[in-house]
């Protein structure tokens, strides 16, 4: 388990070295959380209210926008915080993915990717703003095959998990970090197998 960190930690940026964000754009940050449920590793995600201004109704992970004085990660520690119940300084942070732009809500956001050590407290969701928390396991999220396309002449990649759809933003933010995790997850299992003899 502690490899698969180390190495999460040596693919991805540090959190405060991850860049910068689009110049007029609005700034955000999210965490990818990763944590130990019954021998899986599951990543938590808020199912956000449907009368929300911004990305109403949508499965997202959990983060928002960044108030001037704070850095990213603070922010998205605050975040975790007040939409999950996590504590902040209860995440390990394990690094940083790449910034993505949202056109339509003019939002630039990083997303970090982070480990919350057992004991997981049970997430308590902000019903201000959430209408709850959804558990998927980092397998299904990088299985390209549980992922589907829709029909619509607007193409877009979805995965349905529980009655809710991740899609939109937070598809191409896990579509972006998947590569590394794959990396890290695919080195996990190869390492254990004795080296070959030339």
């Amino acid at each position: 388990m502690s490899e698969f960190l180390d190495r999460l930690e040596r693919l991805f940026r540090p959190v405060d070295g991850w860049g910068e964000f689009r110049k007029g754009a609005r700034p955000a940050a999210v965490v990818f959380v990763l944590y130990r449920q019954a021998g899986r590793w599951m990543v938590p995600f808020v199912r956000r209210r449907a009368d929300l201004r911004d990305h109403p109704g949508q499965v997202a992970l959990p983060g928002g926008g960044v108030i001037a004085g704070e850095s990213a990660w603070q922010a998205a520690q605050r975040e975790v915080a007040e939409e999950i119940g996590v504590p902040a300084g209860s995440l390990v942070p394990l690094g940083a993915g790449d910034p993505i732009y949202a056109a339509v809500t003019n939002f630039s956001v990083v997303p970090f990717v982070a480990y919350l050590p057992d004991p997981v407290p049970s997430f308590v969701h902000d019903t201000r703003e959430l209408e709850g928390v959804l558990a998927i396991p980092l397998d299904r999220l990088l299985d390209d095959s549980e992922w589907r396309e829709s029909t619509d002449s607007w193409r877009f990649r979805y995965l349905a998990h529980e009655e809710s759809v991740v899609w939109g933003l937070t598809e191409r933010i896990v579509f972006g970090l998947a590569p590394r995790l794959r990396q890290a997850l695919g080195e996990d299992q190869t390492t254990d197998q004795p080296a070959a003899k030339s």
